[in-house]
């Protein structure tokens, strides 16, 4: 389902939908019983789309990832964020640059004194990939484009801020008209807020966030990150961290708000939409996402996605042609 579709879902049945239908971000689940899964959605444009987005303490996010690049301009809340094995603490202003493919969500929203605000940009990964390769080919540095990475979190300050504020607020203006012409200025405004990044990048007018500091539920994180395709279970993780199976369960629930193996089955099926998007076999990434068979995986993807691994993959394909 489309983004589009979903806000005009939510018009329609708000009336006969009672809160907190939208409570969580695994999705709505209907009168009829159709989950439409957030991290599903899809992208209304082949290029890059703009909404306002708002989260409230009652509300839950789950670890999830997209098939495209996700830019989030926090404009309110001083929450943290984990990306990846990562966790960040995220004032009012950072801009948080998520990848295709990589795992993240705010951490206690319950302990915020205001709401989430956001202003989400949605990009297709081919089209940054090709404002990548023509920024440094500019440059002179087209050799090196793959390896210039942004960072996961940006402070801008100052005049910079400004101009990215500006730059968002034409965004969703014109997100908002779609008058004649609206999606190629779209794209000009964006090629703007990238080259402002980049040129950040390589010479920082901004502060760039450092993770805070490493604990013991980021060792395990990062063991989880490494080890996907192994034994995951309480016993193996507290007698690799030599602490007992209770204190693993609860660093996670207190700290997540969720299991050890809630988060563990989710990081798998990430990986495993990565890893299909590669082209590897679907059996074949049963078996390196630590699934024991391919049945528990098919399973496990459906419920989580409410689309099979093969249907994934076709979807997938078919955007990538598109481009």
């Amino acid at each position: 389902m489309k983004y589009s579709q979903m806000k005009r879902f939510l018009m329609e049945h708000k009336d006969s939908m009672k809160p907190p239908y939208i409570s969580t971000l695994d999705g709505i689940l209907t009168a009829g019983g159709e989950l439409i899964g957030y991290q599903e959605l899809e992208m209304d444009s082949p290029y890059l789309d703009v909404h306002e987005d708002t989260s409230y303490t009652k509300d839950y996010v789950t670890l999830h990832s997209h098939e495209f690049y996700e830019l989030l301009f926090c404009r309110s809340g001083n929450l943290q964020y984990l990306i990846g094995n990562t966790r960040y603490q995220i004032r009012k202003n950072d801009i948080i640059l998520v990848p295709p493919g990589t795992s993240h969500r705010p951490l206690f929203l319950e302990q915020l004194r205001e709401p989430y605000q956001r202003t989400v940009l949605w990009i297709n990964n081919d089209f940054f990939e090709t404002c990548k390769q023509n920024f440094f080919a500019d440059t002179g540095s087209s050799q090196y484009a793959p390896q210039k990475q942004l960072p996961y979190v940006i402070r801008p300050e100052g005049t910079l801020l400004n101009q990215i504020d500006q730059l968002l607020a034409a965004l969703l203006y014109e997100g908002s008209t779609m008058r004649l012409g609206s999606e190629l200025y779209r794209m000009g405004l964006f090629l703007q807020l990238f080259c402002l990044f980049y040129r950040m990048n390589d010479h920082p007018q901004s502060d760039i966030p450092k993770p805070e500091n490493t604990g013991l539920l980021d060792q395990i994180l990062n063991y989880i990150e490494l080890h996907l395709s192994e034994d995951l279970s309480l016993a193996s993780i507290s007698a690799q961290f030599m602490v007992s199976q209770s204190t693993v369960s609860q660093l996670f629930k207190k700290q997540l708000d969720t299991s050890f193996y809630k988060i563990v089955t989710q990081r798998r099926l990430i990986e495993s939409k990565n890893l299909i998007n590669s082209g590897f076999p679907l059996k074949e990434v049963a078996e390196q996402c630590g699934f024991c068979d391919y049945s528990v995986f098919y399973k496990a993807f459906v419920k989580e996605y409410g689309i099979s691994p093969r249907s994934f993959r076709t979807r997938e394909k078919e955007t990538h042609d598109f481009y």
